[in-house]
């Protein structure tokens, strides 16, 4: 078979259609994303998609988001290795098809990472691991706001009819905080924090630039997190993103109430998207950030955090942690340009990284 590797391009969309409509019927839609209909699907800025054709059909795809890095300081340029998706998952004569769209993509930028990928089982992660890329969990951190609402929605936990009852009762007398604390998801410090006095700003620029000057060298690995960057991740026209400035740094939430999500049910979720500032600012923004969801009436707020200074910031805030599927991936010659080539990645506590270096907020 003669398949090639290509830019998408607007004709290419009748295709891309087809390829959706044999994933579906071949059952893989419930576990992957449906790649795009359109060479733009409008997510994030800077998005390059790349199609596998074989003679006028669609048989796989990925997407790259190219971004500057600092490394301890210094600049480096990386892409993000995004929505890999070939038609091995219902027909094995293209079981290979994942292997050279990775190959393809790290012939176009050797320095790739990957984020997210639902965790260590799935196929990409382990493809990764095979060939050599570093890996490691990024945290997950959560707090419950309203035990009730929590309990009568969190889809985790009431995985039969007896769990169910049992939850739905425990929330109706009140015995869920309890329970929770019983099993570790509530402790005697997880408490409604204070008011906090908050700055919300309607956009990044300008003042947002002397925030990354001042915090970049802090951090061993950082995505360019400067005011222009930030203004084309989260748009000043889109009212999702609330901006919080506190304590010489910034962080980015959302508060979003959910229809039968897969997780979170029905819940208000709020979540701590993205953050910057110098370590030490980290538990003031944290503090402010979840005092202003807490007020807005969010019933759980999370957030994936990397670096040891956000994540101890959360916990100090009243934030637990679970089990984490949002996995950091990083190719042998990325992993060489930040000093880590050869080694475990383990837990990247002075990495920064989160949701805003991923997917960013598309499924929250």
């Amino acid at each position: 078979m003669s398949l090639g590797i290509l830019p998408y391009v607007p004709e290419a969309i009748p295709a891309v259609r087809a390829f959706n409509q044999r994933l579906a019927a071949g059952g893989a839609a419930a576990d992957h994303e449906q790649f795009p209909e359109s060479p733009d699907p409008g997510w994030m800025p800077g998005l390059e998609l790349f199609l596998a054709v074989e003679e006028g059909s669609v048989r796989g795809g990925y997407m790259l988001r190219r971004q500057n890095f600092s490394v301890a300081g210094a600049t480096v340029t990386a892409a993000h290795y995004r929505l890999p998706v070939s038609e091995g998952l219902v027909n094995r004569a293209y079981a290979m098809l994942g292997l050279r769209l990775v190959r393809d993509a790290l012939a176009r930028e050797p320095r790739l990472y990957a984020m997210g990928m639902a965790g260590w089982d799935k196929p990409l992660p382990q493809m990764l691991k095979r060939l050599g890329w570093s890996m490691a969990a990024i945290p997950f951190h959560f707090k419950v706001v309203h035990p009730a609402r929590f309990l009568r929605h969190i889809r985790a936990l009431r995985t039969s009819p007896l769990r169910r009852a049992a939850l739905d009762l425990a929330a109706f007398t009140g015995a869920g905080w309890l329970g929770m604390k019983a099993i570790g998801i509530v402790t005697d410090h997880t408490r409604r924090l204070p008011p906090t006095p908050v700055d919300l700003a309607p956009a990044f620029t300008p003042w947002a630039d002397e925030v990354w000057e001042r915090s970049r060298s802090a951090y061993a690995l950082l995505a360019e997190r400067d005011a222009a960057t930030l203004d084309r991740l989260y748009p000043p026209s889109d009212a999702r993103f609330l901006r919080v400035r506190a304590a010489g740094g910034w962080a980015v939430l959302l508060d979003t109430q959910m229809h039968d999500h897969k997780q979170f049910g029905g819940m208000r979720v709020g979540s701590i998207v993205d953050c910057l500032g110098p370590p030490e600012s980290a538990a003031a923004i944290v503090r402010a950030s979840a005092s202003l969801l807490e007020r807005r009436g969010v019933d759980l707020i999370v957030s994936n955090q990397s670096h040891a200074a956000w994540s101890g910031a959360l916990l100090a805030s009243g934030f637990r942690t679970g089990p984490s599927n949002y996995l950091l991936a990083l190719s042998p010659a990325f992993a060489q340009a930040v000093g880590q080539a050869g080694h475990p990645l383990g837990p990247p506590v002075n990495f920064h990284f989160n949701r805003g270096d991923g997917d960013g907020p598309i499924h929250l």
